[in-house]
């Protein structure tokens, strides 16, 4: 009789641990993403899940939620079917597949973006989150070759994860989100709509970008000297945020013009927006006209140069802003 050897023997008990890491590890990344999306609220959604939610007629609240919604109901279906069972084990190998996609999708979207300081602080939980989704779906070979137990009343589990998914989703289409201050958008941009792109103002006149177009008094002001447009939302906490930090006191060496960007044709501003304008002393304040759909992530500023935008973002403020430190003409003060 042959005795078996001791890998041959520690096998039964190394595969039940790898289901269970599987297991714990997946709920845990489903669980601490769907965390980190609560906190940040819309500010989180990638521009490709918010163009994806526009076309379905999706603001960005409510993909946000949707988002959320699907993290959460994607760790409760594996803490209740878990991965010994093969269906269990066939659900969580589609779920890490989906979600590595998307963090990767997400990775290309911020590779879109103005480079700068923030781009490693964006990029480094869709990298973490793309690449410990890769290991548990790689895990989950080692637990398929134990896995053969089927559900034992597959009916009533199918009917349990569709309730728990209707749940999730109901619970999270009730959660209060923070917007981003992007105006909301229904459906895919049409006619009425304006697509204003920071990244390509880099380089150009201000002259030569649709925002002097739509708002031709922005051409005279920024001729000479330096100065800084930021468009904002009223209802936007970030934009209130970054007035505050740079532009609540007047600086004589650049000129400030702070540009509202009005909401949507029939949309009602919030309750609760009523915070009186934004803190900028000096500046010159201006409102993009009204009827139209701006396609924008307010706040976005662009620092122009004697007519020339030498950088313009919607996410990396900072890094923009530092470019009025070096070699600064002197401005005269607005009147």
């Amino acid at each position: 009789m042959q005795t078996p050897t001791a890998s041959t023997a520690s096998q039964p008990a190394e595969l039940p641990r790898a289901g269970g890491l599987l297991r714990m590890g997946a709920i845990l990344l489903f669980a601490f993403t769907a965390g980190l999306w609560i906190a940040g609220g819309a500010t989180r959604l990638p521009s490709w899940l918010d163009t994806a939610g526009q076309r379905l007629g999706l603001d960005e609240i409510r993909t946000t939620q949707m988002v959320i919604g699907f993290l959460v109901a994607s760790a409760a279906t594996l803490a209740f079917a878990g991965v010994r069972a093969r269906a269990g084990l066939a659900i969580a190998r589609a779920l890490l597949v989906a979600f590595a996609f998307a963090a990767v999708a997400t990775i290309a979207s911020e590779f879109a973006r103005p480079a700068g300081g923030s781009l490693l602080t964006a990029l480094a939980w869709p990298v973490a989150a793309a690449a410990a989704a890769l290991v548990l779906h790689r895990m989950a070979d080692r637990v398929g070759k134990g896995t053969a137990v089927p559900f034992r009343s597959p009916g009533l589990m199918l009917v349990a994860l569709i309730a728990l998914w209707t749940a999730s989703l109901a619970v999270a289409s009730r959660m209060p989100v923070e917007a981003s201050g992007r105006p909301p958008v229904k459906g895919a941009p049409s006619g009425d709509s304006i697509v204003l792109d920071p990244v390509s103002w880099q380089g150009r006149t201000l002259p030569d970008t649709p925002l002097s177009r739509i708002l031709p008094l922005l051409t005279p002001l920024t001729l000479e000297g330096d100065s800084v447009i930021v468009l904002y939302n009223p209802s936007c906490g970030h934009c209130r945020e970054l007035f505050e930090k740079h532009f609540a006191a007047a600086d004589p060496r650049w000129r400030v013009i702070a540009v509202e960007v009005p909401p949507p044709p029939g949309v009602l501003v919030a309750q609760g927006d009523g915070l009186g304008p934004v803190p900028c002393e000096g500046c010159e304040r201006l409102e993009l006209p009204a009827g139209k759909t701006y396609l924008l992530k307010p706040p976005t500023i662009a620092v122009i140069r004697n007519g020339r935008v030498i950088c313009a973002t919607d996410n990396d403020h900072d890094t923009c802003l530092a470019q009025l430190a070096s070699d600064k003409p002197a401005v005269a003060p607005p009147q």
